[in-house]
Formats: C-alpha cells, sequence, structure tokens
C-alpha cells in the first residue's frame, strides 16, 4: 500500500516479526482458537510489524482493544 507510513525497523526485522506473528496464528489455531477478524486488532499487530511499536506494547495494548486488562 502507498498509504502505509514508512517502517521504524529494516525490511529484516519486519519479516522476522511478520513470521513470528504468523506463528502465533497458527499456534492458536491448533488450540483451537479462531478468532473473529478484527481490523483493530490487525492494525495493533501491523503497528508492531513495522516497528511502531515494541513486543512489551503488544500484549497491552491487544488486551485493552478486547477489554481483557
Amino acid at each position: 500500500m502507498t498509504d502505509d507510513p514508512k517502517p521504524k525497523i529494516p525490511p529484516e526485522e519486519m519479516q522476522r516479526r511478520r513470521e513470528a506473528v504468523r506463528q502465533a496464528d497458527a499456534c492458536h489455531r491448533i488450540e483451537g482458537i479462531f478468532p473473529d477478524a478484527d481490523p483493530e486488532a490487525d492494525a495493533i499487530v501491523e503497528a508492531f510489524i513495522r516497528g511502531e511499536i515494541d513486543a512489551a506494547d503488544l500484549v497491552p495494548r491487544l488486551k485493552a482493544h478486547l477489554g481483557l486488562s
């Protein structure tokens, strides 16, 4: 997309983060967890992948969004 903000981390780190998210999603599916499509949660995860937030911020933001914190 041309509207995406410029990544704050190198492409290699973005790929590593994208793969980590893909593996986490696969683990959830194996465990029988099939989250509904959620554009806002997807945006939070994409912010992590682009380096706008770090791993320490990812889970608290997702929990807050889902009302779990």
